[in-house]
């Protein structure tokens, strides 16, 4: 299938760099970027004062490219970042500002980076994906090694807000212990308009899948059916492949009864359980877990194919990566060039949900799968995902999934 995009170009920052740097090392993986895998920044940082990175300087400057195109999103490549520890920092320490200046002094946009959201410790080489909300997103993207030591490397995405030109792009170590260290920078430019592929997008874990069903994020739903070929085919038997068939059907239909929107998946689970069985190549699954999957889910997303259609499917994209600021229906609608009434129709047309219920209940998911996966204190996840209030989170917390977050983070183990 193919849709109408908007046209992306990628322009590398120019900078000198040392000489030489740490190797880089592609492990397993195809990059999106010619990255150089050498460092053309190291900033401020280290444990203690005396510590040899605390001669390092705190800033980065650079002027952005010119490009007749509108500026779409900014990517660092690199450490994020080194001596960032739980010894060395708190959780929640504001570690650095990314700003986005339209002139000498001008701030048109600014990001705050802080420990455990947006950067970590790269000695540890377990790969992330993280969306954190505010417009920001980081990548495990590859390795390298410097001075006999792996680390992770990252690809820190950064939004520029719809509407500005920036001049210059400034990076501001705040003195933490994290020295960040930047490998290239890439200024992402949308220009107009053309035919694509429709994109398969970021692989999904079994939890994000099952808050995309809950949520009823119908483009994030799409993008999983499709990558679930490829899981199936990268399988390493048929034996896997019917058992990740059957997970995903799982995870699918658990999710559509916490809707009330699932009568029939325990029936369709145990017919399906018995047909895999039967299946005797990989293609026979995929077909077989897909007919079940949109029969499960039949009337529950709308179809996708209309220009109205594709302006949601824009909406839920923005609201994915801004899912933790104050964020409005009146916002997104400006965005997309519609007025405010007709977006809510349409948004609720397609989502079931009106604007605001649908951003609280995306919030709510992605402060649940923190509780689980990280060690943040709760106060922290709820402003994390967007509430000015502890108290109205937990509120709204309980209410939706009938279990206090500190109940959800002791089950969780």
């Amino acid at each position: 299938m193919r849709t109408r995009q908007h046209e992306t170009v990628l322009v590398a920052a120019e900078f000198d760099r040392p000489s030489e740097g740490p190797p880089w090392s592609a492990e397993g993986r195809v990059l999106d970027f010619p990255i150089t895998g050498r460092p053309a920044w190291q900033s401020n940082g280290g444990a203690t004062r005396g510590h040899p990175a605390r001669s390092f300087p705190f800033s980065f400057d650079v002027k952005l490219p010119e490009h007749q195109g509108q500026l779409h999103r900014v990517h660092l490549i690199g450490l994020f970042a080194l001596f960032a520890d739980k010894e060395s920092e708190a959780l929640g320490t504001l570690g650095a500002t990314v700003q986005f200046l339209v002139g000498d002094r001008e701030i048109a946009a600014r990001y705050d980076l802080l420990f455990g959201r947006h950067y970590g410790d790269p000695r540890d080489l377990h790969s992330i994906s993280r969306v954190v909300g505010d417009g920001t997103s980081i990548e495990s993207i590859g390795k390298c090694t410097y001075r006999g030591v792996t680390y992770r490397v990252d690809q820190l995405t950064l939004d520029v807000p719809i509407g500005i030109r920036p001049k210059r792009f400034f990076f501001n170590d705040l003195g933490s212990a994290a020295s960040f260290v930047i490998f290239d920078v890439f200024f992402e430019f949308e220009s107009g308009l053309v035919d694509h592929p429709r994109a398969q997008g970021q692989a999904l874990n079994m939890g994000e899948l099952g808050a995309a069903v809950r949520v009823g994020d119908r483009l994030k739903f799409g993008r999983a059916l499709e990558q679930l070929d490829t899981v199936l085919d990268e399988a390493e038997d048929l034996d896997e492949a019917r058992n990740q068939a059957l997970v995903f059907l799982s995870v699918v239909c658990a999710a559509l009864l916490e809707t009330t929107s699932g009568d029939n998946c325990q029936h369709l689970l145990l017919d399906v359980a018995r047909e895999l069985d039967t299946l005797k190549s990989r293609t026979q699954v995929k077909e077989a877990v897909r007919d079940r999957v949109l029969e499960a889910t039949e009337g529950f997303f709308t179809p996708s194919d209309s220009p109205s259609d594709k302006l949601v499917d824009r909406a839920l994209a923005i609201v994915e990566r801004h899912y933790a600021k104050d964020l409005t229906d009146a916002m997104v609608a400006a965005q997309l060039g519609l007025s405010t009434s007709h977006f809510r129709f349409l948004f609720r047309q397609a989502t079931g949900h009106p604007f605001h219920k649908y951003v609280v209940a995306l919030r709510l998911e992605k402060a649940k799968q923190m509780l689980i996966e990280q060690e943040i204190p709760v106060s922290q996840i709820a402003t994390a995902v967007g509430f000015t209030g502890l108290s109205h989170f937990s509120r709204a917390f309980t209410q939706r999934f009938s279990a206090s977050p500190s109940h959800i983070r002791r089950a969780a183990g």
